[in-house]
């Protein structure tokens, strides 16, 4: 009886205690020793113990300090209530972002980011693709899922696709029948919200993902920084030649408007190109928005780009020949014939759709309408002629306070303030000399002339017509013709 409750305290003082071995299980100065015939019983049984083990076992029975681990203290409700206490301190889950963001780009981009797998998400018709149901607040959770992000309220988003046999497949239906279902979901984009949530009464506007290029500064860093990215993968950039680029793109005339320090100011990361010698293929997918792809979780991904705009990711290395004789010819193609830069991001995407681009409050106009690609482009054309018209005043300046110099100091005159740039054309590289210059601008004071005059016509009445062409136009201030001044003049000289 008492053999079998100091067994029962034993095992209530060892809960929550991991033993280190078999043997630690039951204290020493609780149970008593086995006699020598137990022992050799024992081993006769069972396999026999290793060196290690059999030197452990033969320091706790000499009772050698330290060979047995202490007990740790009990297990009570307190320590339980700091453990538990502690572990959600450290595990905390960090503070969730606002839900209600109708004007912030980067949470629409996120929301965005959510539809881009093709497992999850089939391509829509354009009044319901992924781009309405994100400026909406939904986010994809699913096969062909929606959720708002505010109130939380899911809808299935089927057209033209039903499950059979456990397996989703594509259904014909009319056109008719497909359009009413576009109707009727361009409806629960919104309806669907609970009628409290904020996105049923306002979303994100049409022009947010519009890419800013008001200030040259940024615009340079940006390229740069897009540039730098894709050097670090030099090795997989494609050849030149596997390019496919607009008629309008030509990589010397981007080099010869680029800043002569843009390849060196900062000085470039070890592992990128030589600034001396610039990457071409790395600038010309720059200027069309792509640069290198990080992951979360493993990092810079060396082989794959992408944009971080519409989060399209391009893998590099199925456009790069993988073997390229000495002339440049290729021996082993890629797996792909070429690579579209602009073609390869969604359709969405500001660098690629012209639409996206345009202001919100601008008209549509084909002409004047331009994808983000070409108009980072014609900024940097912008930006070439006017440091091209400064330096060519800052040269005319100097030259003119040295021959002044030499000369005797005359009358002061007003200086002439320079022309802006708005006024003229702006320059394009190889264009004309001072004579067209000189030309054109006699050209516009004409036009500027007859402009004036047409306007001054829209004043002139039907009456002062009529009396400007009988000769009876008076002063202004006068009650007296001029032809009746005329009559009496005469009339007194006779």
């Amino acid at each position: 009886m008492n053999a079998t409750k100091r067994k029962f305290n034993a095992i209530i003082q060892g809960i929550g205690n991991k033993p280190s071995s078999p043997a630690s299980d039951v204290s020493k100065g609780d149970v008593p020793s086995p006699s020598p015939s137990s022992i050799r019983s024992s081993t006769s049984t069972t396999t026999k113990m290793t060196p290690e083990a059999s030197l452990l076992s033969k320091r706790r029975r000499v009772g050698v300090p330290g060979s047995t681990p202490e007990p740790a203290g009990p297990t009570s409700i307190s320590n339980v209530v700091l453990r538990k206490w502690s572990s959600n301190k450290k595990n905390a889950a960090p503070q969730p972002q606002p839900k209600y963001c109708p004007s912030d780009r980067n949470e629409l981009l996120r929301r965005l980011a959510t539809f881009q797998e093709l497992v999850n998400w089939a391509p829509k018709p354009d009044r319901v693709n992924e781009v309405e149901w994100a400026k909406r607040g939904w986010i994809c959770r699913g096969k062909e899922r929606v959720r708002c992000v505010l109130c939380n309220k899911e809808l299935v988003v089927g057209l033209n696709r039903k499950e059979v046999d456990g397996k989703e497949v594509s259904v014909l239906v009319p056109s008719e029948i497909e359009e009413k279902l576009v109707d009727k979901y361009v409806e629960l984009i919104v309806e669907s919200h609970q009628e409290d949530c904020l996105w049923r009464k306002r979303g994100c506007e049409d022009s947010l993902l519009r890419i800013s290029f008001s200030n040259a500064t940024a615009n340079l860093e940006g390229l740069r920084n897009r540039y730098d990215e894709l050097c670090a993968r030099k090795p997989f950039l494609p050849y030149e030649f596997n390019l496919k680029l607009p008629e309008n793109v030509n990589i010397d005339t981007i080099l010869s408007q680029l800043p002569t320090d843009f390849f060196s100011n900062p000085p470039p990361p070890k592992d990128t190109s030589d600034p001396t010698s610039p990457n071409r293929t790395a600038l010309v997918l720059a200027i069309m928005g792509w640069q290198g792809l990080s992951d979360s979780r493993i990092g810079a991904v060396p082989n794959s780009a992408s944009c971080h705009t519409c989060l399209r990711r391009l893998g590099l290395w199925m456009f790069k020949s993988k073997e390229v004789g000495p002339n440049n010819e290729v021996i082993v193609p890629a797996p792909m014939d070429h690579l579209d830069p602009v073609k390869e991001h969604r359709f969405f995407c500001p660098w690629k759709n012209a639409h996206t681009q345009r202001l919100g409050s601008a008209r549509p106009n084909a002409n004047n309408d331009l994808p983000a690609w070409e108009m980072l482009t014609q900024s940097l054309r912008n930006e070439a002629y006017l440091r091209g018209v400064l330096d060519e005043s800052t040269k005319g300046r100097s030259k003119a306070v040295g021959v002044a110099s030499q000369q005797a100091p005359a009358t002061p005159r007003t200086p002439r303030t320079p022309a802006t740039a708005g006024q003229e054309t702006p320059y394009t590289p190889g264009g004309g000399e001072d004579e067209d210059d000189e030309a054109a601008r006699d050209a516009k004071d004409k036009e500027r002339w007859a402009r004036l005059r047409r306007v001054k016509s829209l004043f002139d009445t039907k009456g002062s017509r009529r009396l400007r062409r009988a000769g009876t136009t008076s002063r202004p201030g006068t009650a007296v013709s001029t032809k009746s001044t005329k009559t009496t003049t005469s009339t007194e000289n006779q």
